[in-house]
């Protein structure tokens, strides 16, 4: 991890305005609380994610770690035998990701890639404003911080750090397989630009999914939070990265106020 500099994570708001409308008004359901591992580490990642991101960012770090956990079954052969999954997914995985680099990560424990999943995000809330780091290394280093305190194996914390700090960096994340594939295949499956799990492996969490984690509006509220940061602090955005990109689609239309066009 380079020894990148560690970041507390924290349960209280900063004096700043919020990264959007609804911080902390979430609402996590018994059925939605029924589905995350039953492990310290995950009670207090939810309740920092809870604290500091809006509605919207929240239920998509939800959302993500389904998504996640069936793509980590999919991907790692953990499929009960009966179970066959769309062709498009089948092909999408055979000609792209099915193929992982000798160095890949392993499959994450379930309590290990839920905080990865529900953190995510977690850098982009206005408690982080000044710190010089893109936002996917913050949360990056908030997950570190945590799961070290909770005695988590140096391992599953470098495989959780990595799968943080580059769900943003396309054909990178797809190779490295395990945790980071993961999260990254979760994000793209919840933005639409890679196809759902299979439905026999989201089939337990279909209704939470739909009527629980609703996606109010999260493509705004996520992009207008990464691009103000860094137009704020130009550290955050450096050129060829995501928030770069939407910086960048910020300044060249000053005045469009819908979804950010770099999202």
């Amino acid at each position: 991890m380079c020894n990148p500099p560690r970041h507390q994570s924290t349960t209280s708001t900063s004096s700043s305005p919020g990264i959007g409308p609804g911080v902390g008004t979430g609402t996590i359901t018994a059925a939605v609380r029924a589905l995350i591992p039953a492990h310290p580490v995950c009670t207090e990642a939810l309740a920092v994610a809870k604290s500091i991101l809006p509605a919207s960012i929240l239920y998509h770090s939800l959302r993500v770690y389904f998504y996640a956990t069936a793509f980590m079954r999919l991907f790692d052969d953990l499929l009960p035998p009966d179970v066959h999954y769309a062709p498009s997914i089948r092909s999408t995985m055979a000609s792209e990701y099915d193929n992982p680099t000798p160095s890949c990560t392993p499959r994450a424990a379930p309590h290990v890639l839920f905080v990865a999943c529900i953190l995510h995000d977690i850098g982009t809330a206005s408690t982080y404003n000044d710190v010089p780091e893109r936002f996917e290394v913050v949360s990056a280093d908030v997950a570190e911080n945590l799961l070290r305190a909770h005695g988590i194996p140096e391992k599953e914390v470098r495989d959780a750090w990595l799968a943080m700090s580059l769900h943003t960096s396309p054909g990178i994340a797809e190779r490295l397989g395990g945790t980071v594939r993961a999260l990254r295949l979760g994000v793209r499956a919840d933005f639409g630009s890679y196809p759902l799990p299979p439905p026999e492996l989201i089939d337990t969490w279909a209704d939470v999914i739909r009527w629980q984690l609703p996606r109010l509006e999260i493509e705004k509220e996520l992009g207008d939070a990464v691009c103000e940061q860094g137009i704020q602090n130009p550290q955050k955005a450096p050129g060829g990265s995501w928030p770069g990109d939407l910086v960048r689609a910020k300044r060249d239309n000053p005045e469009w106020e819908g979804v950010n066009r770099g999202f």
